[in-house]
């Protein structure tokens, strides 16, 4: 089981990318992680998401693109989860090929700075409103001001010389 005290560089650095790449990105990293593993090993993972995440109840070790989800997901609404329900002789192969992964490619910026902490658990409500806890759903979410050329307020029907 993984703990932060026994943690080796491969795990830290995957963990690293779970807290800092985009969701896409880690999906399709842990797709192509999973796809060569052997399916003993996946039922080893699938079981992690069901005992940690609590989620995964229907699938199958060979559904690896919902696994992929459910992983990716669940570690970023519930950052630890899975990494204390996946034995480490599980979940150092499985660190290892999301990090040499080709989606993860170039995705190290800022590891040398990160101070390696967990970041706070969201709020249900937060998850709830869909806005997967990214940074830019408050962006999307908040009121637009629109401004004409010279500042002053506007409309989307006004912005661009209409009534």
């Amino acid at each position: 089981m993984w703990s932060p005290d026994a943690e080796d560089q491969t795990v830290r650095q995957y963990r690293f990318l779970l807290r800092t790449a985009p969701l896409d990105a880690l999906e399709a990293a842990h797709a192509e992680a999973l796809s060569p593993m052997w399916r003993s090993r996946r039922s080893v993972v699938l079981r992690a998401v069901q005992e940690g995440l609590m989620a995964g109840a229907r699938l199958d070790p060979d559904d690896v693109g919902p696994l992929a989800h459910l992983i990716t997901l669940g570690e970023r609404r519930r950052p630890g989860d899975f990494l204390a329900a996946c034995p480490l002789a599980v979940l150092t192969p499985l660190a290892a090929a999301v990090i040499l992964s080709e989606a993860m490619f170039g995705r190290f910026g800022g590891y040398a700075a990160w101070d390696g902490l967990e970041p706070e658990v969201a709020d249900a409500a937060e998850w709830a409103d869909g806005g997967f806890g990214e940074h830019w759903h408050d962006v999307l979410v908040s009121r637009v001001s629109y401004r004409n050329f010279v500042g002053g307020p506007s409309s989307p029907d006004t912005a661009f010389g209409g009534h």
